[in-house]
């Protein structure tokens, strides 16, 4: 039987790909926000099928710097309507590497700001953001600061219920452990990188 969620078919009609991108743009190039100040924040994923169901995939690098500019169109509507909100605001591009199909704009107000200000760790590598990878015809990625940071997944050896053989292979790919209040004992495994966009102008 064939699996329902399976991803891997082969892109037909890219013409109708491209006005995809166009449709999910418009949905969300208005930020909403009588449902920002009731939540204190909003975010856009990349739900374009075929690419964001349960198997995600990572389209071609020309569809993801499509994808890209109407993230970036996105985020200067979004910025553009929270400075005239006049309150303090949280608006970032996550822009994900190598699983691009994860990137979004995420917006955050009041007691969300420090949160999302603490979703990722920060890298320690001096890397500069790769512009040549990610160039786009229509904005400049220049016009943002571009601060790398680590996607990461964590294992927690108590509530994962983790057996002594998995807690050993996850070992050898943690970059990092530690333990917490309750005396249950995570490792974080580094999946890619995140870099975190903020205009600057």
């Amino acid at each position: 039987m064939p699996n329902p969620y399976s991803n891997k078919k082969k892109i037909r009609g890219w013409k109708r790909q491209i006005r995809k991108i166009n449709y999910w743009k418009n949905y969300h190039l208005n930020l909403d926000t009588a449902k920002l100040d009731d939540s204190q924040r909003e975010y856009v994923k990349l739900t374009i099928d075929p690419w964001y169901r349960l198997v995600k995939r990572t389209p071609p690098a020309w569809y993801n710097r499509l994808i890209l500019e109407a993230l970036v169109e996105i985020y200067l509507s979004w910025y553009k309507t929270l400075q005239e909100w006049g309150e303090p605001f949280y608006l970032k591009i996550w822009l994900f590497d190598p699983h691009f199909i994860n990137s979004q704009v995420v917006a955050a107000t009041r007691d969300w700001i420090v949160g999302y200000n603490n979703t990722f760790t920060k890298s320690n590598q001096n890397q500069a953001f790769p512009f040549d990878k990610y160039k786009i015809s229509n904005f400049s990625l220049e016009d943002f600061t571009w601060e790398l940071h680590i996607e990461e997944n964590y294992f927690y050896e108590k509530m994962d219920q983790l057996s002594e053989v998995e807690i050993n292979n996850i070992k050898q790919k943690a970059y990092s452990s530690g333990l917490l209040q309750d005396g249950d004992r995570y490792f974080a495994i580094k999946t890619g990188d995140v870099w975190i966009g903020t205009l600057h102008r």
